[in-house]
C-alpha cells in the first residue's frame, strides 16, 4: 500500500470540511481532504442536469456570518448575488409586507388583534434577552402558552421546519430562540451563489490547492488508524488504488456514526457511543420544477398552512446561467408531518407538488418537475436533529487529535446550515492550531532545560 505524509486529513468535502482544509492550508498546514463523490460540496453543491442546475442541498447562502468571514480569511472567491426579501403566501393568497421587517409584519397580520401580537413578541424578547425556553419542550408547547391562533402557530411552524428541519410539535424550544440569536441574528442578507452552490465549494478547494495541499474526490476514507487512544492518520480508496495517509490531526466532515464505523467502536467510551446511538436525522425534499418564464413574479416565497411545502425560490430570476437562456429553475422544500417515522415517498411528493399546484398557480399550466431530491437516512439535511431534550455533539471526540466537523456537531444555535457547519470548522481549526503551539513550548522548554 502506498503512503503519503500529510499534517492534517480532513474525509468530506462538505461545508466543515472545506471551510477546516482551507483555514489549515492557510495558516501553513499542509492538508488532503478526501472526497468519495465525484465533485465537492456534499449539501452544498450543484448537479448539471439537461442544462439546468440543481442544488444538492444550500441555496442560498448568508451576506455575513461564520461562513462569510472564513472565505475572507483565506482569500477565497465569494461570487454572489442577494436576492429580495421574500413574500408570504397565506391560504393561497399573497400578504403585502413593507420591504423590511418582515417577521414582525407577517405576525401582526397573522395575530387576531394588537394585544395578542404584543403578548407573543414580549414573550419572544424575553426568550432573547433574559432566558431561553426548556430544552425539554418543544416550541409548539411553548407557543400554547401564549395562544392558540392557528395562523400564528403556522408561521412559527414554517420557521422551525424551514431552519430547524424539524416540526414546531417536536423541535425543542431552546434551540429554536438559541438560533434566533446565534445562526439567523449573523445571518445578513440572504444571497444566491453565481454558478450554484459549488462553485462557492470549488473556490474553497483552489485556496487548498494553491496552499499546497490536496483534494481527493472519487477518494473515500475507509479506515481512521487508530493506536493507543490517538488517531495516526487514514486509508483512503483512490481510484489508482488504497494509500495509508500518516497525519498529525485528523477531521471527519463524514457524520459521528460514519466516523465510529471507520474508527472502529471499541476505540470509543460507552457515552460518546450513546451520544451517537441516539442521534436522529431529520427527512427534507426538494423539487426542482422548470419552465419558459417564472412560476411567479418574485425570486423567493413563504408559504404558510400548506400540507408540505414551506418555500419556492426562483434564482434564475437573479442570477443567469442556472438555466438555458429562455427556461426558469424553481426550488421548493417540503418536510413531512412527522419526523420520526417512516414515509410513503409517492404520498409526500404528491402532496408537495399539490400546495404547488395551490399556491402557484402557474405550476400547473407551465411547471414541469425536472428532478425530486429526498434527503434522509444515511445522508439527511440534519443528523442530530434538535428535537425536545437533544443534546449538541462536541467537535472532539474520545480519540485524541480526531475531530468532527459539519452540522452534527454544531453547538447550540449554530446546529446547521452554512453558518454552523463553517463555525465548526473554525473551532476545530484554532483547537489544533492552540495545540501545536503548546506542543512547540513544550519542545522548546524541553530543548532549553536540556
Amino acid at each position: 500500500m502506498r503512503q503519503e505524509q500529510y499534517d492534517a486529513v480532513v474525509i468530506g468535502s462538505g461545508v466543515g470540511g472545506l471551510c477546516a482544509g482551507a483555514l489549515l492550508a492557510h495558516r501553513g498546514v499542509k492538508t488532503l481532504v478526501a472526497e468519495k463523490l465525484p465533485d465537492v460540496g456534499g449539501r452544498c453543491s450543484t448537479i448539471d442536469y439537461k442544462g439546468f442546475k440543481i442544488p444538492v442541498g444550500a441555496v442560498g447562502v448568508p451576506s455575513s456570518g461564520p461562513f462569510r468571514e472564513v472565505f475572507e480569511e483565506v482569500g477565497a472567491e465569494f461570487n454572489v448575488q442577494q436576492h429580495p426579501e421574500g413574500k408570504y403566501i397565506v391560504d393561497g393568497t399573497e400578504v403585502s409586507l413593507p420591504e423590511k421587517g418582515q417577521f414582525n409584519a407577517i405576525l401582526s397580520h397573522c395575530c387576531k388583534d394588537e394585544a395578542e401580537f404584543t403578548r407573543i413578541k414580549k414573550a419572544m424578547r424575553r426568550a432573547d434577552t433574559w432566558e431561553k425556553p426548556s430544552n425539554e419542550i418543544t416550541l409548539r408547547d411553548w407557543l400554547l402558552q401564549y395562544t392558540s391562533n392557528e395562523n400564528v402557530h403556522a408561521l412559527f411552524q414554517n420557521v422551525c421546519a424551514a431552519f430547524i428541519i424539524a416540526n414546531a410539535h417536536e423541535a425543542s424550544a431552546q434551540e429554536f430562540f438559541d438560533i434566533r440569536t446565534g445562526m439567523m441574528r449573523s445571518y445578513g442578507a440572504a444571497c444566491f451563489p453565481l454558478g450554484g452552490s459549488i462553485k462557492l465549494m470549488e473556490s474553497l478547494a483552489a485556496v487548498i490547492r494553491s496552499r499546497g495541499g490536496d483534494v481527493w474526490t472519487r477518494s473515500p476514507a475507509s479506515n481512521i488508524l487508530v493506536s493507543d487512544q490517538k488517531t495516526r492518520g487514514v486509508v483512503v480508496d483512490t481510484p489508482k488504488g488504497e494509500v495509508e495517509i500518516t497525519a498529525n490531526a485528523v477531521i471527519s466532515n463524514a457524520g459521528p456514526k460514519r466516523t465510529v464505523e471507520m474508527a472502529g467502536r471499541e476505540h470509543f467510551d460507552k457515552g460518546f457511543l450513546s451520544e451517537v446511538d441516539s442521534m436522529r436525522p431529520s427527512f427534507q425534499m426538494w423539487i426542482a420544477t422548470i419552465s419558459d418564464r417564472p412560476l411567479y413574479d418574485w425570486p423567493m416565497i413563504t408559504t404558510l398552512k400548506t400540507r408540505r411545502m414551506i418555500n419556492m425560490m426562483i434564482p434564475s430570476m437573479v442570477i443567469p446561467g442556472l438555466a438555458p437562456e429562455g427556461k426558469h429553475i424553481h426550488y421548493s422544500i417540503s418536510g413531512p408531518a412527522e419526523q420520526s417515522g417512516h414515509w410513503n415517498m409517492k404520498e409526500e411528493v404528491d402532496l408537495h407538488i399539490q400546495d404547488l399546484k395551490d399556491n402557484v398557480p402557474l405550476f400547473s399550466t407551465h411547471g414541469e418537475v425536472l428532478h425530486v431530491g429526498c434527503y434522509h437516512g444515511g445522508w439527511p439535511t440534519i443528523t442530530n436533529t434538535p428535537f425536545a431534550g437533544y443534546q449538541p455533539m462536541k467537535q472532539k471526540t474520545p480519540i485524541e487529535n480526531l475531530y468532527q466537523v459539519g452540522e452534527a456537531v454544531g453547538p447550540r444555535g449554530w446546529m446547521g446550515g452554512t453558518p454552523g457547519c463553517a463555525l465548526t470548522a473554525r473551532l476545530v481549526v484554532d483547537e489544533i492550531m492552540k495545540r501545536a503551539e503548546r506542543e512547540r513550548a513544550r519542545a522548546a522548554r524541553a530543548g532549553g532545560n536540556g
